[in-house]
């Protein structure tokens, strides 16, 4: 069984670069999410290790420590052992796709009057379409 998740919290650390055994890149990082309740007397949270590849990995790159981040991938859980013998569980998320305020809005500069938004996307005018739209006549009479 898989489990597919949406977490957002603030990363742990700052991402790092990575290659894998087949060539390739990949960033990882740790996240931590906020489990707190509105009534909760204690604050509770829960770490994320999360394994990026491709477009996924140059998005969590830019990220850094302390920043908000939202995943969603596959979620595994895991256990390990600690020096001292303590059976303790490890939770790890296999981002699809990651976003960080730096993903989303890549610089700080405002677009120049008249560029074309990002992303290919023509302006209206530029593909000769109306720029104002009229209704389409309607020829039933209202009823009263």
């Amino acid at each position: 069984m898989t489990m597919i998740a949406s977490v957002y919290g603030r990363l742990g650390t700052d991402p790092v670069a990575r290659q894998s055994k087949a060539g390739k890149d990949m960033a990882t990082a740790s996240l931590v999410v906020d489990l707190t309740g509105y009534n909760a007397e204690e604050p509770a949270s829960q770490w994320f290790n999360v394994l990026a590849f491709g477009t996924a990995a140059e998005a969590l790159l830019r990220g850094g420590k302390g920043e908000m981040c939202g995943c969603i991938g596959r979620v595994t859980r895991g256990t390990y052992t600690t020096a001292a013998g303590e059976v303790r569980e490890q939770w790890s998320l296999l981002a699809d796709s990651v976003v960080t305020a730096k993903s989303a809005k890549p610089s700080g500069r405002a677009r120049p009057q008249g560029e074309a938004p990002s992303r290919g996307a023509a302006r209206p005018q530029d593909r000769g379409a109306p720029t104002e739209r009229t209704p389409p006549p309607f020829d039933d009479a209202i009823p009263s």
